[in-house]
Formats: structure tokens, C-alpha cells, sequence
């Protein structure tokens, strides 16, 4: 009796006693491994072995799959233990190449190191790896271990191709242009892409565009990292009122109205805007750094000259005016006195008298106007009398003149402001058909005095 009872104490231990285990993996086709067997891994399955176990030693396997993050684990015989038991292999694993091989892995903004980098993401988290590498564009990707997202590549390439150029302007609030599109002012990150080329504009009011084009090309120059693009020659509007003014650069006529006009760096340029009976205006702009800067845009209005203000249009300027006496109760030397009288009130000076040959001929008398003004502008008048071939005829010419517009002797000096303009300045001046008011009079007074 007490036999059969010890059998029927150790059948129930025999029962209970874990000696077989069965393994199953998922993913279902993960390999799984005995580290216990040699030096070296053995392959035991795939996806589900049946495991004897030692209540000694424990037994260690390790589950693999490509993409998954390998999982060791020691087994040994257990009282009670369970027959099966289930291995999950849960964190993912990517494997990161880049080209550029130089180039820097950052995952969550940590930098990891040079290609190639294993990242792991753990169940139900994300990553975010990024690849830099200086004067290329940077590129990155998440990567989720999720049921609700992408499942990960096992392994990703990232090819850095496309480069990127950081570009200054200068002037620093220049307008910067790629390919005929805005993309920014002062400074902008560009982008070139692989096998392209892109023309970099930068435009300022006031100044010539200046263009560079940037190829990512083998056969070409490797765009720099960074690179400052300088506007250096000018570009200056002028506008003249009125309209029909001529417009000189350096002494060369260019148009009227309107010009453009360009000043390269470290360059002056005189500028004159001339219209007879208006002042002529004087712009000297320079395009050099120890100057002033000039204005993008100049608005010229014209002055009306003081000159022609105070004189008029007459038929008689600078020609013969024949005048025969008729009153011949006066003699010929009566006559003549006469005349002199009449033109000595208006001319304090005679240059040349001769009664014998009924010859006069006064002095230049110029009158100055736009004082203070860069361009002065003069008028001289003086009369010549000369006998018309008989007894008391003569001729009377009251000749006119104005400074020319384009002669130097109208400017003013640089230093005192002071016209150097003279009446005796012979080559300053050319004829006009317009007489000064003070001696439009002239022929009728003296046809009047005779009557």
C-alpha cells in the first residue's frame, strides 16, 4: 500500500515538471538562434522550435530578423512552467547610408556620426533622422514604429545632390532674384539642382543689375558655399521738364526728356540739361566711395531764363535799319549831332566816332542775369551807324547778342559762385533775334526825333 502511494506522489511531479518547451516567434518568420550549442551562433528554426530544456543549465537563443532589433533570451526548466511561450521582436532597426560619405547623421538632432549609422526606434515611438553636410541641401526623414504608419525600410540611402549657396548683397537691402523669381532682400539660401543651372539677379533702384550664374554640373565649377554679390555701377533716371531739353553726358548730346544713365564704379559724370531761354542745369554725379552718393532718380525743371524774361523778339536785331531825313531844314552836321545826342542817352560809352564819315559805333553793354545761379547768362547790345551813301541817309543796326549755352564762360566759378562772364568775351557769345527791352525803342525814338 505505501509503494503504491510514493507512485502515485511522483507521477504528479513528473507531470508538472517543464522539460520541453515549445517557441514561437513573431514576426512568424524570425530566425532563431542557440548561443548554448558552441562558440558560435547555431540556427535551431525558424518561426517555432520545439526546446528540451536542462534544469541545470539554462539554454540561451536569440531571435533575428532583418529590421528588427535582435532579442536574447535564457531558458531553463521550470516547476509548473508553462509548454509554450511566445518571443516578439517589438524596436525596429534602419540601417543609414549617405552619399557623401563626409556627410553628418543627426537623429532627433543629436549628431550619431559618418555613414553607415543603425537606428533604432522603439514600439510606438518615432525618430527623425537628418544628413547634413555644408554647401549641400540637407536632407531628412521619420521614420514611426507604429501600427497606424509605413512600416521602415530596412535600410535608406540618402544622396545629397542638390547644393545650396548663401548669398549676400551688397547693398545689404538689394533685392535678390533667381531664375526672374523674388526670392528675398539681402540675403537668401540658394539652391542649385543636380545637373542645373540658375541665374542669381540682384536689382536695387539706383543701380545696374548685376547677374551670376551658378551651375551644379561635373563639367563645371563647384558652386561656393557662400558668396556676396556687389552692385557697382550706378543707374541713374533723368527726367526734364520741359520736354524738348537736350540732355548732355560728358559733352555729348544723348537724348531729350528722359535718360538713363549709366555711371561705372569709381567714375564722374557731368551732366547738362540746355533749352535756349531757359537756364541750362549742371549735375556732376560721381559713383565713388569718398562722395556723396547720387539719387536714383533726378526731376529736372528748367528755369525760365531771366534774359529772355526781360528782352523781346524783334525784326530789327542785328540788321540795317535805313534811315532817311527828310527835314531838310537841318544840315547834314545838325543832323549828326543829333543822332549822336540821341544814342549817347542811351550808351554811356563810345568806342569809335567820325563825323567826316558819319561813323559810330558804341561800346559792348552787357547785362548779367540768373545771378547766383551755376549758368549765368548775358546780353550785350551796342549800335553802328555808317552813312547809306547819300547826304542824311544812314544805317542804324542795333546789334544783339547772348552768351552761348554750351560755352564754358557761363559757369560759374566753383569756389565764389561769381560769373566770369564778360561783354568783351567775344567767343562767349553768338548773335539773337531778340533785343533787350531797355532799347527796343531805339529805331522809333530816333524816327520820331526826325519827324
Amino acid at each position: 500500500m505505501k509503494k503504491f502511494l510514493s507512485v502515485w506522489l511522483f507521477l504528479p511531479f513528473l507531470l508538472s515538471a517543464q522539460k520541453e518547451l515549445t517557441i514561437t516567434t513573431i514576426p512568424a518568420d524570425a530566425e532563431i538562434y542557440n548561443l548554448s550549442i558552441s562558440n558560435t551562433p547555431v540556427k535551431v528554426g525558424i518561426g517555432n522550435i520545439k526546446l528540451k530544456l536542462d534544469k541545470e543549465k539554462p539554454i540561451t537563443l536569440e531571435i533575428r530578423k532583418e529590421g528588427f532589433v535582435s532579442l536574447q533570451k535564457a531558458f531553463i526548466r521550470k516547476k509548473d512552467g508553462e509548454p509554450n511561450e511566445t518571443v516578439e521582436l517589438t524596436d525596429r532597426i534602419v540601417q543609414i547610408n549617405v552619399s557623401p560619405a563626409d556627410a553628418s547623421i543627426f537623429v532627433n538632432d543629436v549628431e550619431k556620426g559618418r555613414t553607415p549609422q543603425n537606428v533604432i526606434i522603439h514600439k510606438g515611438e518615432s525618430i527623425t533622422v537628418e544628413v547634413k553636410k555644408r554647401g549641400y541641401v540637407s536632407q531628412s526623414k521619420t521614420y514611426y514604429n507604429s501600427s497606424t504608419h509605413e512600416v521602415p525600410d530596412i535600410s535608406s540611402l540618402f544622396k545629397l545632390e542638390d547644393r545650396i549657396i548663401s548669398i549676400k548683397t551688397n547693398p545689404q537691402d538689394a533685392t535678390i532674384y533667381v531664375d526672374d523669381k523674388k526670392k528675398g532682400e539681402g540675403s537668401a539660401q540658394i539652391i542649385v539642382p543636380k545637373d542645373k543651372c540658375v541665374v542669381v539677379k540682384i536689382d536695387k533702384q539706383g543701380y545696374m543689375p548685376n547677374e551670376v550664374t551658378y551651375c551644379n554640373k561635373e563639367s563645371e565649377v563647384v558652386p561656393p558655399f557662400t558668396d556676396e554679390i556687389k552692385l557697382k555701377d550706378r543707374k541713374i533716371q533723368i527726367n526734364v521738364m520741359p520736354e524738348d531739353a537736350k540732355i548732355f553726358v560728358d559733352g555729348k548730346e544723348v537724348g531729350k526728356s528722359n535718360y538713363t544713365l549709366k555711371i561705372p564704379q569709381g567714375k564722374c559724370t557731368e551732366i547738362l540739361v540746355v533749352k535756349p531761354s531757359f537756364v541750362t542745369e549742371r549735375y556732376e554725379l560721381c559713383n565713388q566711395n569718398d562722395v556723396q552718393q547720387p539719387e536714383a532718380a533726378y526731376s529736372i525743371k528748367m528755369k525760365e531764363d531771366e534774359a529772355y524774361q526781360q528782352s523781346e523778339e524783334s525784326g530789327i536785331a542785328n540788321k540795317n535799319f535805313t534811315l532817311n531825313i527828310e527835314n531838310n531844314s537841318m544840315s547834314a552836321t545838325e543832323v549828326w549831332k543829333k543822332l549822336v545826342s540821341i544814342i549817347q542817352s542811351r550808351f554811356d560809352e563810345i568806342e569809335t566816332i567820325d563825323a567826316s564819315t558819319n561813323y559810330l559805333k558804341t561800346n559792348w553793354v552787357g547785362k548779367l542775369f540768373n545771378k547766383g545761379s551755376q549758368f549765368a547768362s548775358m546780353i550785350r547790345t551796342r549800335v553802328i551807324i555808317t552813312n547809306a551813301g547819300t547826304n542824311n541817309t544812314y544805317n542804324i543796326k542795333i546789334q544783339s547778342e547772348i552768351s552761348k549755352t554750351d560755352s564754358d564762360c557761363v559757369k560759374s566759378s566753383p569756389n565764389d559762385n561769381k560769373s566770369r562772364l564778360s561783354p568783351t568775351m567775344d567767343e562767349c557769345f553768338e548773335p539773337v533775334d531778340r533785343i533787350l527791352r531797355k532799347y527796343a525803342d531805339l529805331i522809333s525814338e530816333i524816327q520820331r526825333r526826325f519827324k
